[in-house]
């Protein structure tokens, strides 16, 4: 589980209270360190570095907010209606020197999870960044949370942020085999696409879902917030995305139960891009109509299910070691400064960086 939410927050006020040109002077010492920790590893750093820095090419980095490409829709390629991502627009981030990631301007989460690396970087760095729920393109490349998972999507440079809320893994105890032979769900029921899901669902033998959100909005599907344990009785539970990806993918995952999801259209740090359908999770079709299929046969196919689990274990697992992390968002923003002509690097993070 996740540690408390003052130990987060008392984490992050300290890192805010050393003096920039200390880590500043670290960052070589501390680069330097950690791949040589981790030399075995550069095939991984480098598929991954570049997984969420999709950018090769240079690019000038404007010193003007008025100079970024403004907003406009984007029309090419997207998949169809029922899709969540078949309207897009281009949309405009916001710019600013580093020395500028401040507390009051960015709020406490998005400043606490940039900052952590941010702070080994210049203060005269520009970067341009969008800290919300991105289920949207950019129009410039930029930092982000979220981005669709289409085909040329490189504007959007993912670092590991809202960690506290998405990150967050569990040890379950209880066996498949005795959980309760239910599909269970608790969430805010506001988008579209879990809408649907609602209306065909919320009434099924099968189910077991509920609204936890504002009591005004679907007030018939309203039902109680549960604990993360009472989730976990359950063999089946559901992850539906919310404004971007689903919060709690992570810890079901990482659970004994097993995860029924669409394939998912909007990723993250967790890189939901590389899960695999029917190897990682029980794939729910885009319509949702094959759900009393998936558990119907999962009840009576548990050495299938157990094998799924697993599969989603492992993959949970690469995201455990915080310093391997660490380095990964480290390189990222290396990278990101590197092509701005911002920054020079080292040769070893040149071919790092190179496809």
């Amino acid at each position: 589980m996740r540690e408390p939410r003052f130990i987060y927050n008392l984490k992050g006020i300290i890192r805010a209270l050393i003096p920039r040109a200390i880590t500043q002077n670290m960052l070589e010492y501390k680069l330097n360190h950690l791949l040589r920790k981790y030399e075995k590893k550069l095939d991984t750093i480098k598929q991954r570095v570049n997984y969420y820095n999709k950018l090769q090419s240079q690019f000038v980095m404007p010193t003007n907010q008025d100079d970024l490409p403004k907003d406009e829709p984007y029309t090419k390629n997207l998949p169809p209606y029922p899709s969540r991502i078949c309207y897009l627009n281009l949309i405009k981030p916001d710019l600013d020197i580093l020395k500028n990631n401040r507390y009051k301007s960015r709020g406490s989460v998005y400043y606490f999870d940039t900052y952590q690396w941010t702070r080994y970087f210049n203060d005269s760095l520009y970067w341009a960044f969008l800290f919300y729920d991105i289920n949207q393109l950019i129009s410039f490349p930029a930092i982000c949370k979220s981005r669709p998972i289409i085909q040329d999507n490189n504007n959007s440079v993912i670092l590991q942020l809202d960690k506290y809320r998405h990150f967050q893994f569990i040890k379950d105890s209880i066996k498949f085999e005795d959980k309760n032979d239910l599909l269970f769900f608790r969430g805010a029921v506001y988008q579209e696409h879990r809408t649907r899901f609602f209306e065909k669902y919320y009434n099924s033998a099968l189910c077991d879902i509920g609204h936890v959100g504002n009591k005004d909005s679907n007030p018939q599907w309203l039902k109680e917030k549960v604990p993360i344990k009472a989730h976990l009785t359950y063999k089946f539970l559901l992850s539906l995305e919310g404004y971007d990806v689903a919060s709690n993918l992570k810890w079901i995952l990482s659970s004994n139960s097993l995860c029924i999801m669409p394939k998912p259209e909007i990723e993250t740090w967790f890189m939901e891009g590389t899960l695999i359908p029917n190897i990682h999770y029980a794939e729910l079709d885009i319509n949702y109509s094959n759900l009393d299929s998936i558990i119907e046969y999962y009840k009576t196919h548990t050495r299938e299910a157990k094998e799924i689990i697993n599969n989603a274990n492992i993959y949970c697992k690469q995201f455990y070691d915080k310093n391997f992390e660490g380095l990964l968002n480290m390189l990222v923003l290396r990278k990101y400064f590197y092509l701005s002509g911002q920054i020079d690097v080292t040769n070893i993070e040149r071919e790092l960086f190179s496809n």
